[in-house]
């Protein structure tokens, strides 16, 4: 499933509950990353996800800095194979939530 940015803000300001998972290294996670977001490397992933994201029943929504290699989409598909029900990828990734005029953490220069 495709969630917009202006959808994920909606739901973090609701109260949602949900596994908010950003793909970048972990370099450019600290540099910048969607408020509430867990850093999974996308190197990383099909090793790591199952000791962060237990519960195959949540919502969780993954994305990457622009997503234009898929590794949202990727990612996606490696949860929904392992029975996960509630999976999402932000469009436009980290890139589509700044160009909405979203606020990020991080920011750390290195």
């Amino acid at each position: 499933m495709e969630v917009t940015p202006q959808r994920l803000k909606e739901e973090v300001e609701k109260g949602t509950s949900m596994s908010i998972v950003d793909l970048q290294d972990a370099h450019e996670y600290e540099h910048s990353h969607i408020p509430g977001a867990v850093n999974i490397e996308f190197e990383k992933f099909e090793v790591e996800y199952t000791d962060i994201l237990r519960d195959k029943d949540q919502t969780i929504v993954l994305y990457g800095e622009y997503d234009e290699l898929g590794k949202g989409s990727e990612s996606a598909s490696t949860l929904e194979a392992a029975g996960y029900t509630k999976v999402g990828r932000v469009v436009g990734g980290l890139m589509g939530w700044k160009e909405a005029g979203y606020p990020t953490d991080g920011g750390r220069e290195s």
